[in-house]
This record gives structure tokens, sequence and C-alpha cells, in this order.
């Protein structure tokens, strides 16, 4: 039965926003100590962000080891279900409100297409990749 323009839309349910974040990246930072290299303080940094915001109901970041993405900077991997998934490279600290931005604005998308006009300008020749999302809506695949 179609809905009628009297009734209420049902409630759209949040999805969450998986963030992986190279925690290993260096970023031509060799001598960088472990716990303070440019991809464990996006990560702090994301972290840290999102704390007392309303991402903290719809982004979920994940530290991960590598993603194969050194000569290009701090690197994430973001994905949604039935969503194209993105990597993007370049990244560092600096540009923490513009990741947060750009992650608001893929949440938003129907297909998670974020066009160049509608990223921040430091995000320009951030993305690296795209590719189909790995996850479904009962979890990883």
């Amino acid at each position: 039965m179609a809905e009628s323009p009297d009734e209420p839309a049902q409630t759209a349910r949040v999805e969450t926003v998986c963030v992986h974040v190279c925690v290993t990246c260096r970023a031509g930072h060799e001598d960088a100590p472990e716990d303070d290299r440019p991809g464990r303080r996006l990560h702090r940094q994301l972290t840290h962000a999102t704390h007392d915001t309303d991402a903290r109901s719809w982004l979920e970041l994940k530290e991960v080891s590598c993603l194969a993405s050194c000569q290009r900077g701090c690197a994430v991997a973001v994905s949604m279900p039935g969503k194209w998934s993105y990597l993007l490279g370049h990244l560092d600290d600096s540009k923490t409100d513009d990741v947060l931005t750009y992650l608001r604005v893929y949440r938003d998308s129907k297909s998670g297409v974020v066009l160049p006009s509608r990223r921040p300008r430091s995000l320009q020749d951030a993305v690296l990749a795209r590719f189909p999302s790995l996850i479904t809506s009962e979890g990883a695949a």
C-alpha cells in the first residue's frame, strides 16, 4: 500500500559510517615514534573531534595497521552498507574538520558519492580509490 501524503514518513534508520584509519602511517616521518606517528595523530584527532558531536551516533572509527598507501600520506578507508567505499589519502591531523565534513556528506549521500564540488578544498585530491561496499547491513561481509 502506498504511503499517503497525510501519513508521516517513517523515521530513517541512521547507518554507521565505518572509517578505518591507518595508525601506522609515517607520512614521510620515518623517525616518528610509534605513539606519535602521523596516522596515530589523525586517529586521535578524529576521536577527539567526534567526542562531543552528533558524529558519535553514526561514526565508527577503527584502527588498522596498514592501508598500503604509504606514498600518499595518512589514509582512511570509508564504507557503509550499500554505498561505494573509498580510500582517502594525503591526509593529516590538520584536516580533521574537513574529513568530518566529508564523512557527513558521504553519510547523507544515497550512493556514497561525494562529488569534488561537495568536498572541502583540502580534500580535492584525497580520493585514491573507490570500490563496492564490503559491508552488508548485517555486518562485515
